[in-house]
């Protein structure tokens, strides 16, 4: 077997053994404790992101979501590394699903922008945005950056190419799914987003994370 196929299958394992143990401990003690207990099994093995959000309900998405700090550019630039160009411009996706708000990021050409690290469960994460496209002629790449513990790179394994004819006003992002399971090791994510277009701008705003271990209910 691969070493790729090795380290995807115990971390198959280890999600697989901690669902056990917490169905068990909700089983054995009873709807109301054993449900607690099973949770919490469950979070030590899979820890969470920190406090989330229901921000893409209103789109049929009733996934929880946590998001990188400063996610909607409301203090500027603070949080994100940002190259060629990209700024904080007065803009906002018009839904508000973070609260009022007055900012997003531009990209011109060839721009980027990568977002403070996020907390990550062993699960493999999703990752939805609101972007716009202004005239642009190339498309918005989105990647997660997975770190370990010392911040060493450990996956860029998150990838998708937002069309601009797909953006001509502010939408959500379709979801942004990791392609494997997290490499062993991974403590973090961070998003990077590029401007692959020659002519035209990009917007984004409001970016949120969403870690798998959510969706497990």
């Amino acid at each position: 077997m691969k070493p790729a196929a090795v380290g995807r299958l115990t971390l198959a394992l280890a999600a697989a053994t901690a669902l056990a143990v917490a169905s068990t401990a909700s089983a054995g003690l009873g709807s109301g404790l054993g449900s607690a207990l099973g949770s919490g099994l469950l979070g030590a093995a899979l820890p969470s992101c920190g406090a989330v959000s229901y921000p893409f309900a209103q789109f049929g998405d009733r996934g929880a979501y946590c998001s990188p700090a400063n996610n909607g550019f409301e203090s500027g630039a603070a949080g994100w590394t940002l190259s060629g160009r990209a700024s904080v411009v007065a803009d906002n996706e018009p839904w508000h699903v973070s609260g009022p708000g007055r900012n997003a990021l531009d990209l011109p050409p060839g721009a980027s922008a990568i977002s403070s690290p996020v907390p990550i469960s062993l699960l493999d994460p999703h990752l939805r945005l609101f972007a716009r496209s202004s005239a642009a002629d190339g498309a918005l790449r989105v990647q997660v950056l997975f770190q370990g513990l010392t911040g060493n790179l450990t996956g860029i394994l998150n990838v998708s190419d937002l069309s601009p004819s797909d953006y001509t006003s502010w939408e959500p992002s379709s979801d942004v799914a990791s392609l494997l399971a997290l490499p062993l090791g991974t403590t973090s994510a961070q998003v990077l987003v590029t401007s692959l277009a020659s002519a035209g701008d990009w917007r984004i705003d409001d970016v949120f994370v969403d870690p798998w271990l959510n969706r497990l209910g």
